[in-house]
C-alpha cells in the first residue's frame, strides 16, 4: 500500500475517531443527565481534537495525523476502561474497537514511512 493511501486512510479514522467523541460528548451535554460538568469537560476536550485532525489531513501532515492517531487511539482505550470498571459491555467494545481502528492504520503508517521515507507524498 502507498504511503499516501495509508495516510488517507489513517487520517480518516483518526477524524471519524475524533468526530465519533464530539458527538457522543454533545449528546451527553443536550440530555437532561445530572451529570453535566463532565459532558462539558468531555465536549471541551473532544471538539479541539477534532479540529485539530480535520487540520492535520487537510494539511497533509503526517506528524500531524500520526500524533492525534496515537493519541485518540489511547484515549478511546481510557474510554473503554471506564466502560469496563462501570460493567457497561457497550462502553467497553465500542471504545476498544476504535482504538484498535484507529491504532492498527497509524502503526502501518509509520512503518510504511520509515520504510520508505523518499516516496513522493
Amino acid at each position: 500500500m502507498r504511503t499516501k493511501t495509508l495516510f488517507y486512510l489513517c487520517a480518516s479514522i483518526t477524524c471519524l475517531n475524533a468526530l465519533t467523541s464530539v458527538a457522543f460528548s454533545l449528546a451527553i451535554l443536550m440530555s437532561q443527565q445530572p451529570m453535566e460538568a463532565a459532558a462539558m469537560y468531555a465536549v471541551a476536550r473532544s471538539v479541539p481534537l477534532a479540529f485539530a485532525a480535520l487540520a492535520a489531513t487537510a494539511r497533509r501532515s503526517h506528524n500531524g495525523i500520526v500524533v492525534l492517531g496515537l493519541l485518540l487511539a489511547l484515549i478511546q482505550a481510557c474510554d473503554a476502561i471506564v466502560g469496563w470498571v462501570s460493567h457497561d459491555a457497550g462502553k467497553t467494545i465500542g471504545p476498544l474497537v476504535l482504538a484498535v481502528l484507529t491504532l492498527v492504520p497509524v502503526i502501518l503508517f509509520l512503518r510504511r514511512d520509515r520504510l520508505d521515507p523518499l516516496e513522493t507524498r
